[in-house]
């Protein structure tokens, strides 16, 4: 469904439009309001239909739990994402992780808010690479995660720190990335048991998302849970 707006934002959606008038993220298009994508790629964008329970990766008709979460433990209480890694979902995780696009944050960490489930009590994200970050001046992950906070009226808190520079996880194994991610990050702050909600871009393998928890919860942090805006499939 189409993103609701209230009568103030379409008030000055329409006055902004009027000097700078908005474009789809996506096609390019002129839109009427001050959002991110126009209608036609927002129902474009790839979905998941049913879900499995643990890691939230879609499944067929009749299933719980998807093949590896039916034999293999999890290390987060659930996962969740928009959808696959695809199409226009890939396009706007790709806008807001190199060019820090806020409109696009927004738009897909509202949707992303509705996938919550049961108490969550605190919002972080995975850590910023201290050498990426020098030269993006941004971290997506964070803007993402303050986005979702505000979404849900939840507290937002950087509670990871990312030890040291490793180069780019894609397309690399998964026995490469796990041990790429060991030992990686620490947590900045103590907990005292509460729930917390780790938000990303995309989850791949899962080994970065375990490795955060793993220090959280090393730290006294209760379940923690992974929402990201998209999942890649086949690429374990």
């Amino acid at each position: 469904m189409w993103p609701n707006t209230s009568p103030a934002a379409k008030w000055l959606s329409g006055w902004i439009g009027l000097v700078f008038p908005p474009h789809c993220l996506l096609c390019g298009r002129e839109i009427n309001e001050l959002v991110a994508v126009c209608e036609s790629c927002w129902e474009e964008l790839p979905r998941w239909g049913r879900v499995c329970e643990v890691c939230g990766v879609g499944i067929g008709p009749g299933l719980d739990l998807c093949p590896e979460c039916a034999v293999e433990a999890r290390p987060y209480a659930w996962a969740r994402s928009l959808g696959p890694y695809e199409g226009g979902l890939r396009e706007l995780v790709l806008i807001l992780k190199y060019q820090g696009e806020r409109m696009a944050a927004r738009l897909l960490a509202r949707e992303m808010a509705k996938l919550v489930q049961g108490e969550v009590m605190l919002i972080t994200w995975v850590p910023p690479d201290p050498k990426r970050l020098r030269e993006r001046g941004f971290h997506g992950a964070e803007i993402l995660g303050r986005e979702v906070a505000r979404a849900l009226r939840l507290p937002a808190k950087p509670l990871l720190q990312k030890l040291r520079h490793t180069p780019e996880q894609v397309g690399r194994p998964r026995e490469e990335r796990m041990n790429a991610m060991h030992g990686l990050f620490r947590a900045t702050h103590r907990g005292r048991g509460e729930s917390v909600l780790l938000v990303d871009d995309v989850l791949t393998t899962g080994a970065t998302a375990a490795e955060g928890i793993r220090a959280l919860q090393d730290a006294g942090f209760g379940e923690v849970a992974v929402l990201t805006c998209a999942r890649t499939v086949g690429r374990e």
